[in-house]
């Protein structure tokens, strides 16, 4: 069974995420983005201070864990003004990827875990993404000080659609998406349950240490 049919099941069994919330919109299958130049749809990824607007169709975008390779590619910027780019991750060391959200009420029981999680296995690179609106943004700096995470990287979801559609096809929080030295999706959180401090801890140790994908150098 792939990655995504596995997701899908435990999000229609478990419920244990704040979903899209009041606050957040589902994914669409189009949006207005603005892309830095076309690009083959594995490697699509959207930079907000370009000027042109073009539309990315849903089906031509990857999934992580669509078909067991490595994660779709993504540039990004963070408000701290740092940038990613996966190409320069993969091969080279883990990272994970963090939805979260100031109004999420279950996002304040997965943040502390998740900073215990970290404190234990470092290093690691850890990229959030607050899918908070421009009304709620404001709150999201203290949000992040309150659970100890202020060194986190931070990026806006809204700003990069291609992007979050790809890591959280199901626009649900929290989730925490763990991606492998070689970039194979390792683990994938949706919600909170008790034992996922001990699950992330595991899953971020053999993050570190797993080998090339089979079919994949």
């Amino acid at each position: 069974m792939r990655w995504l049919d596995t997701v899908a099941i435990l999000c229609v069994l478990v419920g244990s995420g704040c979903g899209s919330g009041s606050q957040a919109k589902p994914a669409e299958s189009s949006a207005r983005t603005r892309p830095r130049a076309a690009r083959p749809p594995a490697s699509l990824y959207l930079e907000p201070e370009q000027t042109l607007s073009a539309q990315f169709n849903i089906r031509d975008l990857r999934f992580v864990g669509m078909d067991d390779g490595p994660v779709p590619d993504f540039r990004l910027r963070t408000e701290q003004g740092s940038s990613f780019d996966s190409r320069q991750l993969v091969g080279e060391r883990p990272f994970v990827v963090v939805f979260f959200a100031t109004w999420c009420a279950v996002c304040n029981l997965k943040m502390p875990m998740l900073r215990r999680a970290l404190e234990v296995t470092e290093p690691v690179t850890v990229i959030g993404v607050a899918v908070d609106d421009p009304q709620t943004w404001p709150r999201v700096t203290p949000y992040l000080k309150r659970h100890g995470l202020t060194r986190m990287p931070l990026v806006r979801a809204q700003r990069y659609p291609a992007f979050a559609i790809s890591y959280n096809p199901f626009s649900t929080v929290p989730l925490v998406v763990v991606v492998g030295k070689n970039g194979g999706l390792v683990d994938y959180q949706i919600g909170y349950a008790p034992n996922d401090e001990q699950r992330l801890e595991a899953a971020l140790r053999l993050a570190k240490r797993i080998g090339p994908l089979k079919g994949h150098p």
